[in-house]
């Protein structure tokens, strides 16, 4: 497994993994995620994921930060779940942070996959952070904000402001 900048010949590989990953309400438009990433100057980043023969597997969006790093999109490819590459993939991801990670999740309960993948991101370090009431504002006009909750995970997580990452997700990310 290989995490690698994204370059412009995977774009039609992650999109098709993004679009059937996410619902509507829970992403960007493509243009605007590829057009984000591959501007230099930009804070959010696009690594793609890899397989040991170096076809794409999966993709991670992320957002940098002063300090932390916000995971908005992580998806594995759905032939390729189940090998345990996701896991691989977000615990490098962790590993080579330096800073605490923060991604959103559905609530608990909210259904049967929401609650796998809260136990999937505890595995790997994450934990809750329940301190505020999180609600994802909607990407574009006509779609619904969405409860979310936060979860951190990597160096100093214990030490983030939750309340202060929150405010700088809505503001750069979703614009709120």
């Amino acid at each position: 497994m290989q995490l690698n900048p994204f370059d412009t010949s995977r774009r039609s590989a992650i999109e098709d993994i993004y679009l059937e990953a996410f619902p509507p309400e829970e992403r960007r438009p493509t243009d605007d995620l590829f057009g984000r990433a591959q501007r230099a100057d930009g804070m959010l980043r696009l690594l793609v994921i890899s397989d040991e023969r170096g076809h794409t597997a999966g993709m991670l969006s992320y957002w940098q930060f002063d300090t932390f790093l916000y995971v908005e999109h992580f998806a594995i490819d759905s032939a390729m779940r189940g090998r345990n590459m996701g896991a691989q993939a977000m615990a490098e991801f962790i590993r080579t942070a330096g800073c605490p990670v923060v991604l959103e999740v559905e609530r608990p309960g909210a259904n049967e996959m929401a609650d796998r993948r809260i136990a999937f991101y505890k595995r790997l370090g994450f934990a809750a952070r329940t301190e505020i009431d999180y609600i994802q504002p909607p990407y574009a006009p006509g779609l619904p904000s969405v409860p979310l909750l936060l979860m951190a995970a990597g160096p100093g997580c214990g030490q983030l402001d939750i309340r202060s990452a929150a405010d700088t997700i809505l503001r750069n990310v979703y614009g709120a």
